[in-house]
Order: structure tokens, then sequence, then C-alpha cells
């Protein structure tokens, strides 16, 4: 679907203006940057007397493209009700004549609600959000990526609403470089973390480990290092995860490190921060016990918290430049039947995990393989990035439905 509009409208719901009060500022000046004319509307969202949702837009959108901020997991907005504002203000602009509708959420709501979990019957509410958000005329929804894609993608593939979750590898790089030096330590948590914790220890120059984990409960994990991974005095080590909510895998990592080094100095970068009330306690215990010296994370859920030792980064900046990459020649890859078999679109970026080069990461413990080069599964959803590389969007269509690579471009070819 190609973005050759005469202009963009943004508009952004009472949710995300609360959370990220200079959020849409960012993103328009990011966009007029690329000599884009964006045209802002404010307070479309509000309330009948009775208490039913009211959206009013000042104009009918004209065929152009529409992009609607909002956030979905705020302290401010309960997830159900932010979801719905998004969905009546969607609809609202898919009625008065818009164009492509892409929704730009920093943090996916439901986003680790993506299978049925054996034993439970529970609903998969990422797909039951992707349903709605097609019904309502959502073309597209660009967030900030989370983990567990590949599930993502298969419940997205199954609707008209294309996911593109941004790649945050450049983002936690810009939290990771004041903390480490020569001598520390990347550690992942989880298996789902590995390949984007490689890309970080290769990026810096800095040693990893890979824990294992293994889930007991709701909130119940164990954490194990690998057996060979030795003994220290005083060893600097970084925790890095994609998601925070109840801290148990943390808490549990911290004390597998406790157990293995002796006075490590152990700090915490996360890129959504969304934590329970059991988990703020989990973290304020560890901070007052000496167990972690800082916690890094970004705004990205919308909700702040008072914690001794937290340091905040701007999710939305970041979020912004990504938006400006795919519209930077007015277009954005994304499935249409009115398209050709193969569009590309250049930008700068990588595919997560991928494109970089890991050889040179010394691993501690265990010897470990990662396959570089290949093309990603086509059942991952389109990653897109801001970063020194470059990449091509390649879209190779298939009987129904198309499916997005993001590939690495060597140097010279």
């Amino acid at each position: 679907m190609r973005l050759d509009m005469p202009g963009v409208i943004l508009t952004t719901c009472q949710a995300f203006d609360s959370d990220f009060p200079s959020g849409v500022n960012e993103i328009a000046m990011t966009l007029r940057g690329k000599q884009l004319g964006v045209s802002v509307h404010k307070r479309v969202e509000g309330r009948f007397p009775d208490g039913e949702l009211c959206i009013d837009i000042p104009e009918g959108a004209d065929g152009r493209t529409v992009l609607i901020g909002q956030s979905l997991s705020g302290g401010r907005t309960e997830p159900d009700a932010a979801i719905m504002s998004l969905l009546a203000i969607a609809r609202c602009y898919r009625e008065h004549g818009a164009g492509p509708i892409i929704a730009v959420v920093p943090h996916l709501a439901y986003a680790r609600h993506d299978r049925t979990i054996p034993g439970e019957r529970r609903p998969v509410m990422a797909g039951l959000l992707a349903d709605l958000l097609a019904a309502a005329g959502v073309t597209g929804v660009v967030a900030l990526a989370s983990g567990a894609e590949q599930k993502l993608s298969r419940l997205f593939e199954a609707t008209a609403t294309r996911l593109t979750l941004v790649d945050t590898h450049r983002l936690r790089l810009s939290m990771l470089r004041p903390l480490v030096g020569s001598e520390s330590v990347i550690v992942s948590p989880d298996r789902g973390a590995h390949d984007a914790a490689r890309a970080l220890a290769s990026d810096l120059g800095v040693m990893l480990i890979e824990a294992e984990k293994r889930r007991l409960g709701p909130e119940a994990v164990e954490v194990a290092l690998p057996p060979t991974v030795g003994t220290g005095e005083g060893r600097h080590l970084v925790v890095v995860d994609d998601l925070i909510t109840s801290a148990a895998t943390v808490d549990m990592t911290v004390r597998a490190i406790r157990s293995s080094f002796r006075n490590p100095r152990i700090d915490v970068v996360v890129t959504h921060l969304r934590l329970t009330s059991r988990g703020l306690e989990r973290l304020t215990e560890l901070r007052q016990s000496g167990f972690i010296h800082r916690i890094c994370a970004t705004n990205a859920t919308g909700r702040l918290v008072e914690l001794d030792g937290l340091s905040i980064t701007p999710a939305v900046p970041h979020l912004a430049r990504a938006l400006g990459s795919l519209f930077a020649r007015s277009r954005i890859a994304s499935v249409s039947q009115g398209s050709p078999p193969v569009e590309r679109l250049s930008s700068p970026g990588r595919w997560l995990g991928l494109g970089r080069s890991d050889a040179g990461v010394p691993k501690v413990g265990q010897p470990w393989s990662h396959s570089l080069g290949r093309a990603p599964s086509r059942s991952r959803p389109c990653i897109a990035a801001v970063g020194r590389s470059t990449a091509t969007l390649c879209r190779r269509r298939r009987p129904g439905r198309s499916a997005v690579l993001l590939r690495q471009r060597q140097p010279g070819r």
C-alpha cells in the first residue's frame, strides 16, 4: 500500500497525550523533517453526558494517511478503555474518507497473551485485538518490539491489519553505553532474548552469559546460569530484558548471579517496564538489599513508578524516527491486493537479531552457534529499525496475503 498522498493527518487519543505529553509534537516534527505535510487534529475524543464515547473530527480525511497515537498500557487509562477509544477514532476516520490508518502504540497491549496455554481455558487476547483493529479499519500497527514477534505475526497475518514492530537495538544501546565498560558482562535471562543480547554484546564488545529460565507458574520461575560460567570478584553484570511485569525473572536472575559471583555489581536494562504491585515490591526489595545498583528503562508503557535508582529514557523519539524512515519515500510496505508482486523500501535498519556480526562475542560458559545471513521466517512481522546499516524491505506475494522480509544488504552490493 503506497502512501503517495498530499499529506498526513496526525491525531492522538487522550491517554497518549496524558502519558506522552510531547509525543504528538515529536512525531509531527520528525515527519515534517521528511518533507511531509502534517495536519494535527486535537481533542477528537470526548464523552456524551451519559458516559458513552464521542468522536468528532474537525474535517474529512480526503484519502490522506491517518496516524493515531495511543497508549494502551498507561496507568491513567485502563487498557480496554484505551483500546475502545482507538477503535472508535479509527472507525470515524475510515467512515469519513481516510486512506491508510496507522495506529502508533509504543507498547502493544496483550502482546504476551499470544497463545493457548495447556490446561488453561483463556482466550488468545492478542488475536482478539488484531481482529478488532481490522474490523475498525486500522490498516497497520506500529509498536516497539517486546518479544514474541513470531507468535504475534501469525495472529495478525490472519487479519487485514499489518503489524510493524520497531527494533529496539539502538534504543537499548543508548541505555547501555553509559553503564558498561570493557570488563562488563551482559546477562540474557530468557532464551527468547538471547539473539538480541548477542547483538548488544557484539556491538559493545563485552562478554555474554545466556541463562536458562523455566516457568513454574504465572509468577514463579527458576533461572540457572551455565555450569561453566565460573566465578569472579566484584564483576559488573547487566541483566537485559524486553519486558518486566512481576519481576520474578529479574529476581531469580539476580539471585543466580549472586550465587556464582562474589560481590557482583548488577544493573538492569529493560525496554518495557510495566510493573504489577508485586513487581514493584520485588524491585524495591532488590534495591534496598543492595542486590541491584541501577535500573534503566524506557517509558514505552506510559507507566511511571517511584523507584529508587530508576532512570527513564523516552521511547517516543525512537518511535518517531522509525516512522520517519518508513515515510522517507512517502510509502509504507504493507499488504495490498493492488500492489506489485515485489515492492522494496530502503531504510536504515536491521532485522531484529540478524544482520550483525556476532562472531566476536566472547561467550561466557557453554559455546554457542548462531546462523547469520538467513532470511527471516515468513511468519515474522515487519521489524523496522533506525541503525547504522542499510536494509531492504521486500514484500513477496503469496496467494491471499504477503510477507515482509527485512534483509541485510551487504556492503558494496
